[in-house]
C-alpha cells in the first residue's frame, strides 16, 4: 500500500511542477468469442519480445475497437488481434471485492442488461451481466436505445477482467506481440487511484509482459502512483483540457505518452516535435473518421487511439480483410470509418 505521507508529497510535487511550467508483422490469429475457445497461439517464451511494427503510427483499438465489437470485452480484443492491431486500448474499474474488471463507466447500466455501480458490486455479480446487451452497429460508442437493433444480446458476451486481457495477450509472442494500454478510470471511493494502482501494478509485474503495458489516465496522481510504486512501468497522461497541458503533466511526472483529445487546438506539427523533443511520444484520441484520422498522420504522431482501427489500417494498406465484425458473430453492415 502507498503510505499518505508519501501520495501527499507527490501531489505536491506534481503541482508545484504545473505551476513552474505555467499552469506487420504476421497476420494474428483469432476468435471473437468472449465465451468460446481461446484462438490458438504460439508456444510461450520466457520474456516475449517487445512489440515491433511496421507502420507509424501504430494503431490502438480504442476500447478493443468499439465501432466493431462491444467494447471491453474479450470479443473485440480477439477480434482486434484478428485484425492485426498493435495496441488493445482499455479501461479498468475496480469491483468491491477488489478485481479489476474491463469497463469504461463507473456504473453498468449503459452497456450491459445490469444496473449499478461497479463499486458496489462482488465480481461473481458483475460476471452475470450481459456486456453484448446494449451494442449494436453502427454506434462508435454503446448507447442504450431499444429501437436499434442488437445482434449480440445472449452470446455470452461478459465483462473480463484486466488479468484476462493479459494472459490472452501474452499469448502473442511472434512477430505479431501487441500492447495493452489500461485506463485508470476516477471512481468515487478511489479519486486519487491509488487503490486501482495497488491492484494494477501486482497484476502488470505478474503479467509476463510488463514491458509491453501502458497504464494511462486523466488523473494525473494515478499515472504519478503506478510511476512511483514501479517505474519501469510505462506511463501515458490523457487529456481533453489541451495538448500543451497534457505534454506538461507527462513532463512533469516523467510520463512516457501524451494523449490530447485530437481536436485539441493547441494539437499541431510544433507540438509534436515539442514533444518528441522533450522525449515524449503523442497519441492522440479518438478520431475517428477518416479525414480526422489522415490529418493525424499529417502531424507525424506516433500512435493513434480510435474507434474504427481498420480506417487507420486501410489508410496503412495493412488491413488484409473485409470482416470487420468478430468471427463468430452475426454478420452485420458496419462502417469501415465514422
Amino acid at each position: 500500500m502507498i503510505k499518505r505521507g508519501m501520495m501527499k508529497r507527490w501531489m505536491l510535487c506534481t503541482v508545484a511542477a504545473l505551476l513552474l511550467a505555467g499552469c506487420g508483422s504476421s497476420q494474428p490469429v483469432g476468435d471473437g468469442s468472449s465465451g468460446g475457445t481461446p484462438p490458438p497461439s504460439p508456444t510461450p517464451t520466457p520474456t516475449p519480445p517487445p512489440a515491433s511494427f511496421v507502420a507509424v503510427p501504430f494503431v490502438s483499438a480504442h476500447r478493443g475497437g468499439a465501432a466493431y465489437a462491444p467494447e471491453n470485452t474479450m470479443m473485440a480484443y480477439r477480434n482486434a488481434a484478428r485484425l492485426g492491431v498493435d495496441d488493445f486500448e482499455t479501461d479498468m474499474v475496480l469491483t468491491s471485492d477488489g478485481i479489476a474488471v474491463l469497463l469504461h463507466d463507473t456504473t453498468l447500466d449503459r452497456t450491459t442488461d445490469c444496473t449499478g455501480t461497479v463499486s458496489d458490486k462482488t465480481y461473481a455479480e458483475i460476471s452475470a451481466c450481459d456486456a453484448g446487451y446494449w451494442w449494436s452497429p453502427g454506434q462508435s460508442t454503446t448507447s442504450p436505445d431499444e429501437a436499434r437493433e442488437h445482434p449480440l444480446r445472449g452470446y455470452g458476451v461478459r465483462i473480463p477482467t484486466a488479468e484476462e486481457l493479459f494472459a490472452f495477450t501474452a499469448g502473442f509472442t511472434g512477430t505479431y506481440a501487441p500492447t495493452v494500454t489500461i485506463e485508470i478510470k476516477i471512481q468515487l471511493n478511489d479519486p486519487l487511484g491509488v487503490q486501482a494502482a495497488g491492484v494494477l501494478v501486482p497484476l502488470i509485474q505478474n503479467s509476463g509482459i510488463a514491458e509491453r503495458i501502458i497504464v494511462q489516465s486523466f488523473n494525473p496522481f494515478a499515472v504519478q502512483t503506478i510511476k512511483a510504486m514501479d517505474p519501469t512501468i510505462q506511463t501515458l497522461f490523457l487529456s481533453s483540457t489541451g495538448a500543451t497541458y497534457a505534454l506538461t503533466v507527462a513532463v512533469a511526472g516523467g510520463h512516457d505518452y501524451v494523449a490530447p483529445v485530437f481536436d485539441s487546438p493547441d494539437l499541431n506539427a510544433e507540438f509534436v516535435t515539442s514533444a518528441h523533443a522533450a522525449g515524449k511520444r503523442v497519441d492522440p484520441w479518438t478520431p475517428d473518421a477518416q479525414d480526422d484520422i489522415q490529418a493525424m498522420i499529417d502531424l507525424g504522431v506516433d500512435g493513434i487511439i480510435t474507434n474504427y482501427p481498420g480506417c487507420l489500417m486501410t489508410l496503412q494498406d495493412r488491413l488484409y480483410t473485409d470482416r470487420l465484425y468478430p468471427a463468430d458473430a452475426p454478420a452485420v453492415e458496419l462502417s469501415l470509418c465514422k
